[in-house]
């Protein structure tokens, strides 16, 4: 199986040769799942879009609500939007398996209080080359010096 990546702008398309699914291999799964970061986090909604499922499903360890398909992944979109300037988000490391990446991501926040990282993971679920899960999962204890 050979899998090609050709970038369209800021659009990465996944197309397969040979047979097998565009998400066999953990390479092409983790590109896949960086560039669907990266479009999310820097407000490319129609690179984000292009690489996700329709029915993706985000979750965040219980501290916001789920959001679903592409109405929800706007409205993430417009969540970063609005912190624009005062938010950066950096992925550090991943780890990928065929359909599943693991992203070790930094956020951090500049508030007049001063700034602020949080630590997050995210685990990304690729399917038949588009985004079809996004797991998050932030430690808030930084937070815990602004609320007292």
């Amino acid at each position: 199986m050979f899998n090609l990546l050709s970038f369209t702008g800021n659009v990465v398309r996944v197309c397969s040769r040979g047979g097998g699914s565009v998400d066999d291999d953990a390479e092409s799964t983790r590109r896949i799942a960086e560039a669907w970061m990266e479009a999310v986090t820097s407000g490319d909604e129609e690179a984000a879009i292009a690489l996700s499922s329709p029915s993706i499903v985000y979750t965040n360890g219980g501290h916001v609500r789920r959001y679903e398909g592409y109405d929800g992944l706007r409205d993430i979109i417009e969540d970063f939007a609005r912190l624009s300037g005062f938010l950066s988000v950096a992925v550090l490391s991943a780890v990928a398996e065929p359909g599943i990446v693991a992203l070790k991501r930094r956020e951090r926040y500049t508030l007049p209080e001063g700034g602020v990282e949080i630590p997050a993971c995210s685990f990304v679920e690729v399917a038949d080359g588009v985004v079809t899960l996004w797991a998050d999962y932030k430690d808030l204890q930084p937070l815990d010096r602004f609320s007292a």
